[in-house]
């Protein structure tokens, strides 16, 4: 990975988090839509699964680790979006990858509220997860509709890609006894 790569990596993540906090999480109130989460399973898609799980962590740390939940939850939960959606990428059907990517934020928007539940911290209930799960996941598709071909994008950028080296000449030797 060059630094340019990890740079834009952690300017993608902030200011991910940055428009959850004052623009998607307001405006979709009653549901919990994530455009972090979808990052992450956008990235995931292209990058592969490994990307995938240590992007989703880091992601999921900053977040918990600026709100008032216990730290772990989210990074638990989008490191999971990083694995499936990295697993099961097929990078041919923009579809295809935008509805595994709803669903992978969906199940982790599911799980991990409902794990909020168990530990009985700020208030989320088990009915309103269950509830909530559909439209939410409907939701994080849309976003990953607009953000999985832009990822895709940057990602397969030239300038970003780290340079493989170009051997020219075969260097055999052989010693005979």
């Amino acid at each position: 990975m060059n630094r340019l790569r990890l740079l834009l990596a952690a300017t993608a993540a902030l200011t991910a988090l940055l428009l959850q906090a004052t623009l998607v999480a307001p405006l979709s109130q009653p549901l919990a839509i994530s455009l972090p989460a979808v990052l992450v399973a956008c990235v995931a898609m292209v990058d592969g699964a490994g990307t995938g799980l240590a992007f989703g962590f880091v992601v999921g740390l900053l977040s918990d680790l600026g709100s008032a939940h216990p730290a772990g939850v989210l990074a638990l939960a989008w490191m999971c979006v990083g694995l499936f959606c990295g697993t099961i990428a097929t990078q041919h059907s923009l579809w295809r990858d935008a509805v595994a990517a709803g669903f992978a934020c969906g199940a982790a928007t599911l799980a991990a509220t409902l794990l909020l539940v168990v530990v009985g911290s700020g208030g989320a209930t088990a009915f309103g997860a269950v509830v909530d799960s559909v439209p939410a996941a409907i939701g994080d598709a849309g976003l990953a509709l607009a953000l999985v071909p832009i990822t895709r994008a940057f990602l397969r950028s030239e300038r970003l890609r780290a340079p493989h080296p170009v051997f020219t000449d075969l260097a055999v030797s052989a010693t005979y006894d």
